[in-house]
């Protein structure tokens, strides 16, 4: 019981500190078609951080990362590209389950703002794995709710 309410505890500080909540779908070799959540927090003017968490049927288990992330609005260079927010980034990556693996993960996207609290945005990522963990590539796409 002591252990649950530290982790109660623990995601209710990340969720209080999060900028963006994102629903996400992708697809990987190795995983499978991947769901999951992720939680995005502004760190910088264009710098942000991103936890999240994905279920791999195929693998099985869960895709976690947690990434940092150059995202500058191209609004802030050019008026006509307001709500544009490319990103590129990297940080850790690996999958939690029978089989785990754990590696350096490349990730680089495009999100586009449909209003200032709703973002689509569509991603490639890269996993190099350490040791004998595979190299992994994924595709994902979602929705971020700020």
């Amino acid at each position: 019981m002591r252990r649950l309410l530290v982790v109660l505890l623990a995601l209710f500080g990340l969720a209080s500190a999060q900028g963006a909540i994102g629903m996400r779908f992708g697809y990987g070799e190795g995983l499978g078609l991947t769901f999951g959540a992720g939680m995005e927090n502004r760190l910088r003017q264009n710098l942000s951080g991103r936890l999240a968490a994905e279920l791999a049927p195929a693998a099985p288990g869960v895709a976690l990362e947690a990434l940092l992330l150059f995202k500058p609005d191209l609004g802030q260079y050019d008026p006509t590209l307001k709500g544009l927010l490319p990103y590129l980034g990297g940080g850790l990556s690996g999958v939690v389950g029978p089989n785990p693996t754990l590696g350096v993960g490349l990730v680089a996207g495009l999100e586009g703002l449909l209003d200032p609290t709703t973002g689509l945005f569509a991603e490639a990522a890269y996993v190099y794995g350490f040791a004998g963990f595979p190299k992994v590539g994924r595709f994902a796409f979602g929705v971020n709710f700020r």
